[in-house]
């Protein structure tokens, strides 16, 4: 295996492994103290993939506003935002919905991007569509079973397993983009994704403050703070600009990762030094290929695994694949998904 590889690799098992981190109830879930009072702009989890019916239309998922209930409702003060970049300098799509009147939701972005209808179901625009709403929430996972191992360093997984994430519901924004538009009609079909909620700072100015972002699961909820406090949580939420998250948070993140390092009893066995890993785990986007129909792998593209477009799909167990790597073979929470995907736009179950 090539050193690049072997590098992305340990970079694909530390931050699958940090989605194990119990200090949230979902990968990105109430991640800081800003977004703890504020869960109309709390991202839970981002997922992105080519839809499997149409190879042309890129998925971007996001489910935000933790254990919603029945009347959950998007805020009308907050901008739900999806950032794509494409590789090419100007040419960076960020699309933003917002739901200021109600029961609308408004999307609209760069390269003739929009979409606007009633929220609760799907709605067709121009060069995309978007599906607001409750859903079942699709993490799964054993997190009592993980807290023990935590606290003994001694895999404590049962068989059959508990999801903790079992019944419960989230609020969601699937969005569905005619993949040319943001790819540069296919020149550049390898994307960086995220996404990010801002709540209006001032009205008459149309200013914002931007709340929460995610990329891949868990970088903040276990690789800021983990240790002691800094009060680097709000600030990692509220960096907007890529280039600046490595002078900010590569070094927090690098000791964080030694520490995690002790989670199978064993310190000193990572696959890469501390600061290697922090220095590609602290882009947090995920990456995938547009221009390929098949998704499965967790972070294929940064594993050079072929024929896959990377992302992160609703049904990937990264658990078990995390679990097997760095605790051990054949280690698993024994949970499998539990949600009843659907084979179409929006994929996301139904809610409980």
């Amino acid at each position: 295996m090539t050193t690049l590889k072997t590098t992305l690799l340990a970079c694909a098992l530390v931050a699958a492994q940090a989605a194990l981190m119990p200090a949230a109830v979902a990968a990105d879930h109430l991640d800081s103290p800003t977004v703890r009072t504020d869960p109309a702009a709390d991202i839970n989890d981002v997922y992105t993939f080519v839809n499997p019916n149409n190879k042309r239309e890129l998925i971007i998922a996001t489910t935000l506003i933790p254990l919603a209930g029945p009347n959950a409702r998007f805020s009308d003060s907050v901008e739900y935002r999806f950032h794509i970049d494409n590789g090419i300098a100007g040419d960076e799509t960020t699309i933003r919905c917002t739901f200021k009147k109600a029961g609308q939701v408004f999307c609209t972005g760069n390269n003739g991007l929009q979409v606007r209808g009633a929220t609760g179901g799907t709605v067709n625009g121009q060069h995309m569509r978007v599906f607001t709403g409750l859903r079942d929430d699709p993490f799964f996972f054993d997190l009592a079973a993980f807290n023990t191992t935590k606290a003994t360093l001694v895999p404590s997984f049962t068989n059959p397993g508990i999801n903790f994430f079992a019944g419960l519901n989230t609020m969601s924004i699937v969005l569905g983009i005619e993949s040319d538009r943001v790819t540069a009609k296919g020149v550049a079909p390898v994307l960086k994704v995220y996404a990010s909620t801002a709540r209006v700072a001032d009205p008459l100015l149309g200013t914002y403050t931007q709340i929460d972002r995610m990329g891949r699961p868990a970088i903040n909820t276990a690789l800021i703070d983990l240790l002691a406090s800094t009060g680097k949580k709000d600030a990692y939420n509220a960096s907007q600009n890529p280039a600046d998250w490595a002078g900010q948070f590569q070094a927090e993140m690098a000791g964080n990762l030694a520490a995690l390092d002790t989670l199978d009893g064993a310190p000193g066995n990572a696959v890469l030094p501390a600061n290697t890993l922090a220095s590609v785990l602290v882009d947090d986007r995920l990456i995938v290929n547009a221009s390929i129909p098949s998704c499965g792998p967790y972070l294929a593209v940064e594993l050079g695994i072929a024929n896959q477009c990377g992302g992160r799909t609703l049904a990937r167990d990264i658990i078990d694949d995390t679990l097997g790597a760095v605790v051990g073979p054949g280690v698993s929470d024994y949970v499998s998904n539990d949600s009843n995907f659907l084979a179409d736009f929006p994929f996301l179950a139904v809610p409980n």
